[in-house]
């Protein structure tokens, strides 16, 4: 038979003889057992705690009277080491010796007359004889041997560009002396960032509303439900609030060096965005490896340390992945494996029934360092991060962003900031319905003509992280 008009869905069709299933699978159009009413959802995070969700929890915010751009102010040591850009002696082979003068060129002119510089290697002493004379580009300074043995020289390695002097203090003469050493200052510097505004919208159609499903939708927390515009809701938070995280865990800056931004919205006018954690963290403190263990970690925790943060502030908080996790436990497994330690609390059950687990997720140090790792789901996302891992996982899994969240000067180091009122806005916008139910009298107010209605949100945020320095990065790479 053919077919009637264009409601028929499909021709039936004739057939003889043997009738198999296959017959009837295509014939009747006979579907496949369904074993389950429940769509999964592939690769879902499951919502566990994110750097957005980490700030908010440790309540590390702080508002701001509006939205312009805002900045901070950070202050070095006034103590510091300079560089040698280039040396002259009589002897280069024996620079010094017999108190001889040796020319040292600075780039900054931060000694003075009477002052006591001390070399790389601490047995080497200079004193700076007389003030320093430019030469239009860097500081020469006349200086000679600080020691009582007069065949003593410095080695040139210790001269040599790229080494450095440090002062000591300023020695004179005993009686009527008329110079001393001069104070040396570092000038605070300011930090400048800008708030990035993002947005989201959808719409639901009002053929949609309350639309009942056949097949349970579930989210990423394991809710379900058959209710289209609750399912849609679900996820427009869920992919919200994912990408509030990401702004702050990868935004850059995309402020010119001029100060303007070349980018700009159909208003007319320019979109910022700020820096985020990965940008604040100075370039200096990212790390690659190709080996990891835990002696490793414990020298850059240390040299986040010393100087920066007092013994009982020393505690970390380092995002990474699963296999990051999994990576750390197997390296303080290993660790450990050095001392005699007792494992009476990781053995469970008795006789035919034991069992052996637990997970390292924490590492104490000497002079109070403390590094504790939470999972970053962000990147174990296979979407974003598409680098495989030669162990197995993507690259970034094997990351670990390391954080002080501690204070400095009463003030949490890392903290979000929004402009007073618009941390975060979230609306709808009725046309022929609303959430509430579909608009059947024109008493009910609308303000859009779609046969549905509107979802949007909006934020504006930024990341402040106080002492860059105290912060660090330790990136897998294979090419070291």
């Amino acid at each position: 038979m053919g077919k009637i008009n264009d409601l028929q869905v499909y021709v039936g069709k004739n057939w003889s003889g043997l009738t198999t299933d296959n017959h009837l699978g295509t014939i009747f159009n006979e579907q496949p057992y369904v074993a389950s009413n429940i769509i999964s959802r592939l690769h879902a995070d499951y919502d566990h705690l994110n750097l957005d969700g980490l700030i908010t929890k440790m309540g590390a915010e702080e508002e701001f009277p509006d939205d312009r751009d805002f900045t901070w102010m950070l202050q070095g040591d006034d103590e510091m080491a300079i560089p040698v850009v280039s040396y002259t002696a009589a002897d280069t082979n024996k620079p010094g010796v017999a108190y001889s003068i040796i020319k040292i060129e600075f780039a900054k002119k931060y000694f003075s007359k009477t002052d006591i510089l001390t070399a790389d290697d601490r047995r080497y002493r200079v004193r700076v004889m007389n003030e320093p004379i430019s030469n239009g580009v860097n500081w020469i300074y006349e200086c000679q041997m600080w020691t009582k043995d007069k065949t003593a020289y410095i080695p040139p390695a210790l001269l040599s560009a790229g080494s450095q002097f440090s002062k000591s203090y300023s020695n004179v003469d005993k009686t009527l002396s008329r110079n001393g050493g001069e104070t040396s200052y570092s000038s605070p510097f300011q930090m400048r960032n800008s708030f990035s505004t993002i947005r989201k919208k959808d719409t639901v159609p009002g053929n949609m509303l309350d639309r009942q499903m056949v097949i349970d939708l579930t989210d990423d927390l394991g809710r379900k439900t058959r209710v289209w515009t609750q399912y849609a809701e679900w996820v427009f938070m869920q992919q919200w609030n994912r990408e509030k995280n990401r702004v702050l865990i990868y935004s850059e800056s995309n402020k010119k060096d001029d100060g303007t931004y070349s980018m700009k919205g159909d208003s007319g006018f320019e979109i910022k965005e700020g820096a985020g954690l990965r940008e604040q963290i100075s370039p200096s403190y990212r790390f690659n490896y190709s080996q990891f263990s835990i002696d490793w970690i414990d020298d850059i925790l240390t040299q986040l340390s010393v100087n920066v943060l007092p013994e009982d502030e020393r505690k970390f908080v380092g995002l990474t992945g699963e296999y990051g996790i999994r990576q750390f436990h197997k390296a303080v497994e290993a660790y450990v494996g050095r001392y005699n330690v007792r494992d009476e609390k990781r053995v469970f059950g008795s006789g035919q029934a034991l069992g052996f687990g637990g997970q390292y997720v924490t590492y104490r140090g000497a002079n109070g360092i403390e590094l504790s790792l939470i999972k970053m789901p962000e990147y174990d996302n296979i979407v974003h991060n598409r680098i495989a891992h030669p162990d197995g996982g993507v690259t970034e899994s094997y990351r670990y962003t390391i954080l002080n969240f501690g204070t400095t000067k009463g003030k949490a180091n890392i903290r979000r900031v929004y402009p007073k009122g618009e941390k975060e806005k979230m609306w709808h916008i009725a046309g022929s319905c609303s959430p509430l139910g579909p608009n059947t009298s024109f008493k009910t107010g609308a303000a859009s003509a779609v046969d549905g209605y509107e979802i949007h949100a909006q934020s504006k945020q930024a990341l402040i992280v106080e002492n860059p320095l105290s912060c660090a990065e330790l990136i897998y790479s294979s090419t070291i």
